[in-house]
């Protein structure tokens, strides 16, 4: 399957932005002693935590016990409490790197697309040129 070049840089480029923009929930399992599904683990967006501050898990598992707690004492369902994923930071360097990399990659297929229809284009406008020479009667067209 052959795609257009134009489907290409913008399919890079779509792709770049999103990774650059949207942080990837893929913390779920456990993590140090603490339990799958009983933190939700969280991360901000890969641009604005490129150094994000450390997560104190010991603070983590206090907020998970109390939580186990509460939910006993009450009656309730467990909540889990909302943290940041400690490893966050290494996450969003990764997608910025990745993001970077398809937008160039979308600059340089489209700077390829722009050089190789450069012909087709000066064509055009040379045609467009000479008709309005040749047919100066012929009042302005608004859609050539």
């Amino acid at each position: 399957m052959r795609l257009r070049d134009t489907t290409v840089v913008f399919l890079c480029g779509f792709l770049g932005v999103v990774a650059l923009l949207m942080p990837m929930p893929v913390f779920g399992g456990p993590y140090e002693g603490i339990r799958e599904g009983e933190v939700e683990w969280t991360c901000s967006m890969p641009l604005a935590s490129l150094a994000p501050p450390d997560v104190n898990l010991d603070e983590v598992r206090e907020a998970v016990a109390d939580a186990h707690v509460t939910a006993r004492t009450t009656g309730q369902r467990y909540i889990a409490p909302q943290s940041q994923h400690p490893l966050c930071g290494a996450l969003a360097r990764t997608q910025v790197v990745l993001g970077l990399l398809a937008l160039a990659g979308a600059v340089w297929r489209g700077r390829t697309w722009w050089r190789t229809t450069a012909d087709t284009r000066a064509e055009k406008r040379f045609k467009r040129l000479h008709e309005s020479a040749e047919n100066p009667q012929g009042g302005n067209r608004i859609f050539r």
